[in-house]
Order: C-alpha cells, then structure tokens, then sequence
C-alpha cells in the first residue's frame, strides 16, 4: 500500500516547510496505549452533562487566552468564531441540565420542553427561571437572577439559532454579519466565567433542595405508615 509523498518546499525566508498529506490506511478515531494521548468519554449522562459544560468553556477560555498573549490579528480574527460558538454551547447545555435534573415537570414533559425549546436560549431561560427563583425570595438573589437573565438575552440576541459563529452564510447563502463587528473577548471570558460561578452555585443550592424534598416525602411516607398501622390496630381493638 503505497502513501502520498508529504511535500517539503522552502517560503521566501528561506525556512523548511514539510506539508504533511493523508496517509492510506491511517484512521481518524483509534485507541492507544498512551495514556496521556487519550480522551476518555461515556461515562454516564450526570457526570458525562458536566463533561461537556466544563469542556466547551474550557476549549474557549484556552482559545481567549492563546489569541490575546500572542498579540497576532490573524489568531483573533479567526479564534472569535469557535470561541463564541463553544461558550453559547456551554451556555445552553448550562441551563438545559438545570432545567433536566431541577424541574419538577414529568419525564415525558421534559423531554417535550427540550425538543421544542431546540436551540433557543430564551426558551429555556424561561422554563429554568422559575426553578432558580425557587432558592431564595431575597432581593438580593431576584436581582441575580435578572442580571443572568440580561447576560442569557444578550448572548440570544447575537446568535438566535446557534447558527452565526459555525457558518460564515446563511441558508439563503447570505452572508451572516454585513458589517464589522468588534467584540472584546477579554471581557467576554470574565462574563462567561461570572456565569460559570452562578450555575455552579445553583446546582448546589437546587442539590440541596431536592435532597431536603425527598427527605421529606420520606418522613411523610413514614408518618402516614404509622398512622395506618395505628389505624388498624385501633380497629381491631373495636372489633375484639
């Protein structure tokens, strides 16, 4: 089986450039035996939820960091577009697991919500809203939660269908973004990482709540047991 020659030329500094080629017989996916070469996935829909949050903010503050240190235009004129797509992505896998685990909503309804909400953050936003409210009735937190919702509405208004930052066209072959735009992801990473924080605290807080919930049925199925027990056994007193 014979392999296509990778092409070694020299630029105009007179640097050596070797262009690799694709090899016959190679694979794309292949385990291996290294164990720092190796990404490991499946590992339950819980934990496995968290894996892509944590992955797809981690892949764009990595990319923000790397475009900004290196001071080159090219890098942040092209990392913008895989930078915003992979943090509107954690924004909204964000809220639909908050929605999925906290929703007092039937199984089957949370499946329908998740279908028809798609990809539309406000959608969501508005099904998860009433469930993070549920922790506090303070001022404080009703003021929080708004401010989130400023952040979720803003990310929504600039890419509506999570199209915008994946392709440069539309459906129509028209094209996305008609003029310049400079968007400041410095600033963009810190606001992304305020909502990390947020998330992060409400999933403890709504952890609780649901433990303190299923305690309490618990002590409610106790109770109605002993009053049944105690029930019959006064009846069968009457009886005697």
């Amino acid at each position: 089986m014979s392999n296509f020659e990778d092409i070694d030329i020299e630029d105009t500094s007179g640097e050596r450039l070797l262009f690799k080629l694709p090899k016959q017989g190679e694979r794309l996916f292949k385990g291996t035996s290294e164990y720092y070469h190796f990404s490991h996935f499946g590992w339950g829909l819980k934990s496995q939820f968290y894996g892509y949050i944590k992955g797809y903010k981690s892949v764009s503050d990595a990319a923000v960091e790397l475009a900004v240190t290196s001071k080159d235009i090219a890098k942040l004129d092209t990392y913008v577009f895989p930078i915003i797509f992979n943090y509107r992505q954690f924004l909204e896998l964000s809220l639909k697991s908050l929605y999925l685990d906290y929703s007092d909503d039937e199984p089957k309804k949370r499946l329908e919500t998740i279908n028809k909400v798609s990809h539309n953050l406000i959608k969501i936003w508005n099904k998860v809203e009433p469930i993070l409210l549920s922790t506090s009735n303070t001022v404080h937190h009703k003021e929080l939660v708004s401010t989130v919702k400023s952040y979720v509405k803003e990310y929504h208004d600039m890419d509506e269908g999570s199209f915008n930052f994946r392709y440069p066209i539309t459906k129509h072959l028209n094209p996305v973004f008609n003029k310049e735009e400079r968007i400041d992801i410095v600033n963009l990473k810190q606001r992304m990482e305020e909502l990390s924080n947020f998330f992060d605290g409400m999933d403890g807080a709504l952890d609780d709540l649901k433990q303190q919930k299923a305690e309490w049925k618990e002590i409610q199925r106790e109770m109605e047991a002993e009053w049944l027990a105690e029930a019959r056994a006064n009846m069968e007193r009457e009886y005697e």
